[in-house]
């Protein structure tokens, strides 16, 4: 009877995991082992129901004909085998590549039909299996055959895992390994004790644990498109790097996907990445489908050659070329797409996605073509990179590695030198010297440029001071600022006390800022930008005519000096008409006028003509350091 309410026990349990599995399955979506799982279930259920009816019809608990009961029983005996074959198929799949796990499987499913077929045969002729009147086996060979057969898959399994045991994911080694132990130590408890309770409930027990390791797994599930998340990408990248394997990793971003969003609304939206999802997990031939932000996936797939990646590449840019039929709504998109190859290009999982966002920013940046290998080309870049990251760090710390040129101003009128704008460098000296393109910004992005800012203003104040004589005629010298620098009241405090303490009038500096960064952040600098006025620092607008111009920042904001920008400049296809037209504007609104970027006699005419009151270039001076702006200071006090 201890056989009966084990095997009724075990039932109850996995009907019980079939319907939670249901309702979880409604509302979680499903893993890809989820199938796997069922086929378990429902094979293990159908052992239990025939091992439950042979028991009750061992004990006579119910009365069958004697044929009926011997073909009961010896079902069930077959049953064994059958069912570990299937549990550790399941666990071979996983493990070995499609080739082998085909052949290993045509050799296992032939051996167990051969013995399938040759026990049922034996129903009608009695000699493979002998019962006794009370259906317990006394002789032949089926049952030795069994256990012999049960066994052999067994070890097949453990030769399997070892050989496998590099791919066998993080933490998941005892519970493969521990599968067909436990198969096997209970057949042999079968053999010598003819009782099977210890395979019953180890094998409850096994699919249990595994019905709970498949939960904690759903929490790397994602909720919309049921594919695995950002936790378990991170967590397939760390066991790839450290098994050493060879992947090739794609990233795709939908470009813009705000917009659909506002456009069509959040459902349509919703099914738009549903569907998108269910694309990619068809795109790659056993390759892992993962949604790692909100408009971002990645596709983690075996390494793949060059022209496999072409090919994918191609299936995908005819299939996004297509509008996508969705609830009702047909969307086009873009779709931005990384590639890297793994271990060739990182070696840790953070490195993996820092290259991947590398790459997918270098894409947005440039606009010329949307899906990127990351290649030798862009290691380099990206390595040079990190070494101007590297170098900016430093000299906040040692403020002697920024250097300052000085470009000088001149007077339209008069010809004269009037003031200055001073340009940063970073002098290092792996590198050498570094433009601000290349370090600015890093430092924006990394909150580093109000550093910047500081040793810069410290710098042209000590540079004012150690040659008031020189600067006498001089009316300022212009630091270019960020946002950044008047995110607070604290740091606008900070920069007039850096003014303060040396001794520098305040009316003998300005400060400049992009029209872009203003309009980016104009509530932010509104407060302190009056901070500075009011103590008599100069403001000029920047960049001023590059597509962003907007008159209630110039009416608004206490700007005393507009610096036209070098494309209105040099714009001579209209004859220079849209300088003089920005000139009149300017002039009306009472702003002092700089034009940036004359580089010929024709500029200089232009400007002088369209009434503008400064200007700088090359045609003048390009940026020089410190001596020669100062050579430059003295010659023309000379004149």
């Amino acid at each position: 009877m201890e056989l009966i309410g084990t095997e009724f026990f075990s039932i109850i349990i996995m009907v019980a995991i079939l319907v939670d599995r249901r309702k979880v399955r409604r509302r979680k979506g499903s893993l890809p082992a989820d199938q796997f799982y069922l086929k378990l279930l429902v094979s293990y259920l159908g052992f239990l129901f025939i091992a439950l009816l042979a028991h009750v019809s061992i004990l006579q608990v119910v009365h069958f004909p004697l044929f009926l009961e011997r073909t009961i029983s010896i079902v069930h005996i077959v049953t064994f085998p059958l069912f570990i074959l299937i549990r550790l198929s399941s666990v071979e799949v996983h493990l070995l590549e499609r080739k082998p796990f085909v052949i290993l499987s045509i050799v296992q499913v032939t051996g167990a039909a051969i013995y399938t077929v040759f026990s049922l045969v034996d129903i009608l002729l009695g000699r493979f299996y002998v019962f006794d009147d009370t259906l317990r086996i006394v002789g032949g060979n089926g049952f030795i055959t069994t256990t012999l057969l049960s066994v052999a898959y067994c070890l097949v399994a453990f030769v399997v895992i070892a050989v496998s045991w590099k791919k066998i994911e993080l933490g998941n080694h005892l519970h493969v390994f521990i599968i067909p132990l436990f198969f096997m130590v209970s057949m042999v408890f079968f053999y010598l004790f003819k009782q099977h309770n210890l395979f019953t409930l180890s094998t409850s027990f096994l699919l249990l644990t595994n019905y709970m390791f498949l939960l904690r797994k759903r929490f790397e599930i994602d909720s919309l498109t049921g594919v695995p998340n950002q936790n378990a990408f991170m967590t397939r990248l760390e066991w790839i790097l450290k098994q050493k394997h060879e992947a090739t990793v794609f990233v795709l971003d939908i470009e813009n996907f705000r917009f659909i969003n506002h456009r069509y609304g959040t459902a349509v939206g919703d099914a738009l990445l549903q569907s998108f999802a269910t694309y990619l997990s068809a795109l790659v031939l056993d390759a892992e489908v993962f949604r790692i932000a909100g408009n971002r996936f990645s596709v983690v797939a075996s390494k793949l050659s060059h022209n496999e990646i072409v090919r994918v590449v191609n299936r995908f840019k005819v299939r996004i070329a297509q509008p996508w039929e969705v609830a009702g709504a047909s969307i086009s998109f873009h779709v931005n797409v990384a590639i890297i190859e793994l271990p060739d290009h990182a070696d840790a999982k953070d490195q993996v996605v820092d290259t991947l966002d590398f790459t997918l920013s270098e894409i947005k940046s440039r606009r010329r073509q949307s899906i990127v290998i990351y290649n030798k080309r862009l290691m380099l870049l990206r390595q040079r990179r990190l070494n101007i990251l590297t170098a900016l760090r430093n000299a906040i710390s040692n403020e002697s590695m920024v250097v300052v040129h000085y470009q000088p101003i001149y007077d339209t009128s008069t010809g004269h030198l009037v003031s200055a704008e001073a340009l940063m460098r970073l002098q290092d000296d792996q590198l050498g010297l570094l433009m601000p393109g290349e370090f600015i910004p890093f430092a924006e992005n990394t909150g580093l440029i109000v550093n910047l800012t500081e040793i810069m203003l410290r710098r042209v104040c000590t540079f004012l001071t150690n040659h008031e004589t020189a600067f006498r005629h001089l009316r300022h010298i212009s630091i270019n600022v960020s946002a950044e620098d008047f995110s607070s009241s604290d740091m606008a405090r900070r920069l007039l006390d850096i003014v303060d303490n040396s001794g520098v009038k305040a009316s003998r500096l300005s400060f400049e800022m992009t029209e872009s960064l203003l309009l980016e952040s104009y509530e932010t600098v509104k407060n302190s930008w009056g901070a500075f006025a009011q103590r008599g620092i100069t403001l000029a607008l920047d960049d001023f005519g590059t597509g962003y111009s907007n008159l209630e920042a110039l009416v608004n904001m206490p700007f005393d000096i507009v610096k036209i920008d070098r494309s209105v400049v040099s714009n001579s296809t209209n004859n220079f008409e849209l300088i003089t037209l920005i000139s009149v504007v300017l002039e009306r609104l009472g702003k002092s006028m700089i034009a940036e970027g004359v580089e010929t006699q024709e500029q200089v005419e232009f400007v002088r003509a369209a009434g503008i009151d400064c200007m700088q270039g090359y045609f003048f001076s390009k940026p020089v350091p410190e001596e020669h702006f100062l050579n430059l200071l003295r010659y023309d006090n000379a004149k």
